[in-house]
């Protein structure tokens, strides 16, 4: 897999591999992928989202995985609303 990085981030990787943290480009940008996947592998486990700097990006991706897995379902207010009663009557009891 060829992956493009534009030029604006390309000093920054190499900054990274100077450190010493990364023999490459490549371990460094692999290491990135690992670890997001792990986060959206933990979320599709049950874990929290964390609430991040990249919360909007995996929240995203999260959303793309789910309109096209099939498994769509409306949600009215109603349905919201039942949701947050629940969540905090979850967090009253933890």
């Amino acid at each position: 897999m060829d992956v493009s990085i534009p030029d604006s981030l390309s000093e920054f990787i190499a900054r990274r591999v100077r450190s010493g943290g990364y023999p490459n480009a490549d371990a460094f940008v692999a290491d990135l992928v690992r670890s997001e996947a792990g986060v959206l592998d933990g979320v599709a486990q049950g874990e929290p989202l964390a609430i991040d700097r990249y919360f909007d990006r995996r929240l995203e991706a999260l959303m793309d995985e789910a309109a096209g897995s099939g498994d769509y379902m409306e949600a009215k207010s109603r349905d919201f609303d039942e949701m947050e009663r629940e969540a905090l009557s979850l967090i009253r009891h933890e």
